[in-house]
């Protein structure tokens, strides 16, 4: 275990286009929706902040693997979800655009940084990973499928 910047690089790659929208928030006003359970927030908050955390502590195990296809795949998998957000920011910043498909892919931005999250514990073979990322995907893309509903059927 250790700190190693690989491990730095793969949370920051997946949470800049947070902090644009942190910078560059939606123009729109957030409808009123009903909130997911509370159980499924906190769910989804800890398997988040673990995708989060856990990269970094398995900074050396990063550093030491090979490359493979589980890396590939987490490169396209990133490349989706900036391809999400970069329809989101170029298309007038609606808050429903954070959850339209992208072509047939209902929650892109849900599903994406899940995908992106687990393939990280697959490559790393670490179930120290892959648990949290399940949690995380399970929680984020029910809870983004929900909102995804609600505004569907305010149109």
């Amino acid at each position: 275990m250790g700190i190693y910047i690989k491990g730095i690089i793969i949370v920051v790659l997946i949470l800049l286009p947070n902090v644009l929208f942190y910078i560059f928030p939606t123009q729109t006003a957030v409808p009123n929706l009903k909130s997911p359970p509370m159980f499924l927030t906190i769910i989804e908050q800890i398997g988040r902040m673990a995708c989060l955390i856990v990269p970094i502590v398995l900074g050396k195990q990063i550093a030491e693997q090979r490359m493979s296809i589980f890396v590939i795949l987490m490169g396209v998998c990133l490349l989706i979800y900036y391809v999400s957000w970069w329809m989101y920011f170029t298309h007038g910043r609606e808050f429903v655009d954070l959850f339209s498909p992208l072509g047939f892919i209902p929650v892109p931005m849900a599903v994406f940084p899940s995908l992106y999250f687990l393939l990280l514990g697959i490559w790393l073979r670490s179930p120290y990973m892959i648990a949290p990322a399940i949690v995380f995907a399970i929680a984020h893309i029910t809870i983004s499928w929900n909102t995804y509903v609600q505004l569907y059927r305010m149109k």
